[in-house]
């Protein structure tokens, strides 16, 4: 009886002689192309990270880059254009150094409270698109580190998480469907398990609340379980954000 069906021994056993002198010449090869490899592999990640942002700003949105401030905005604070753009955990954005200045003013101890919302400041996210240039920047730099070292990891109510979520899940959408960072942020097991978590239950038909016999009422569980798991993807970016940005 053959190995495999359908497939002579004999035919098997050339394929695998053959095999061995096709490593030995070709291994050189790939090794000297490898390289070349790289750099096409890097230069196509960069082209459809470009051709996401431009087409992701242009519609505008959900899809809009969340890591940048809206262009027709300026900061609240000097009332000019950003400089070292950084958004705060309510989703407002001022430059890095008025904000930092704005908390050394008010109380070093304690976290600052944003001048349009009032909320409680403890996340500030510089802008990746930010080119840190000179000596004065690197420092403005060190302190916003410092400052989510700080107040980052201080304990944080229900609420404030609620209604820090939006924000955080946007960016998250934001960094995986870019081809740049989506897979940086992949990285993190929980949250690809999370998200394999959801799609596989809003898919399967298994349902607490079938849909099939109460019709629209059945969405009632996927709803809340969405909700649910939007709220832990929230918390888990958050500290992923806080990790890369303290």
């Amino acid at each position: 009886m053959p190995l495999v069906k359908g497939i002579g021994d004999e035919v098997l056993i050339y394929a695998l002689f053959a095999l061995g002198p096709i490593l030995i010449v070709g291994q050189p090869i790939l090794r000297g192309s490898l390289p070349l490899l790289k750099r096409c592999v890097r230069s196509l990640r960069a082209f459809f990270r470009n051709a996401w942002l431009r087409s992701a700003n242009a519609r505008g949105g959900l899809l809009q880059d969340a890591d940048l401030p809206p262009p027709d905005e300026m900061c609240s604070i000097c009332h000019d254009q950003f400089t070292m753009p950084c958004q705060a955990n309510c989703s407002h954005w001022f430059c890095g150094d008025c904000i930092l200045r704005a908390w050394q003013h008010s109380s070093a101890l304690s976290p600052c409270r944003c001048p349009i919302c009032r909320r409680n400041i403890n996340l500030l996210l510089l802008s990746r698109h930010w080119r840190i240039d000179g000596a004065a920047q690197e420092r403005i730099a060190s302190d916003i580190a410092k400052y989510n070292r700080l107040f980052g990891g201080v304990p944080v109510s229900f609420v404030q998480r609620l209604r820090d979520a939006p924000l955080l899940l946007r960016r998250m959408v934001g960094d995986l469907l870019d081809p740049g960072r989506s897979l940086a942020l992949l990285h993190n097991i929980r949250i690809l398990f999370c998200l394999l978590l959801l799609v596989t239950y809003l898919v399967s038909p298994f349902d607490i609340i079938p849909e099939s016999i109460l019709g629209l009422v059945g969405f009632i569980d996927d709803i809340v379980f969405a909700a649910f798991v939007g709220f832990y993807l929230s918390i888990l970016y958050r500290a992923t954000l806080l990790n890369n940005h303290s």
